[in-house]
């Protein structure tokens, strides 16, 4: 039968593990993006804009931003 814990035992192992480093603002500072999530964001908005602002296609235009970023153009594909 498994153990259970109260939740005061929970508590206390959250409290005594080590902050985590990558929430920082600092870890989140000195990542090497080179901006290229910018980029790829800002692709992508045009390209939400170009279909007249519809919602639901959010992952669509993102995957197509990155392939246009990385050179792979993308075929234009009629829905």
């Amino acid at each position: 039968m498994a153990k259970t814990r109260k939740r005061s035992e929970t508590a206390t192992l959250e409290a005594d593990a080590p902050p985590n480093q990558s929430d920082s603002p600092q870890a989140r500072q000195d990542a090497p993006t080179n901006g290229y999530a910018e980029r790829v964001a800002a692709r992508a908005y045009e390209l939400y804009l170009a279909r007249g602002g519809a919602h639901g296609s959010d992952w669509e235009d993102w995957l197509a931003a990155e392939k246009e970023l990385a050179g792979k153009q993308p075929k234009n594909e009629e829905r």
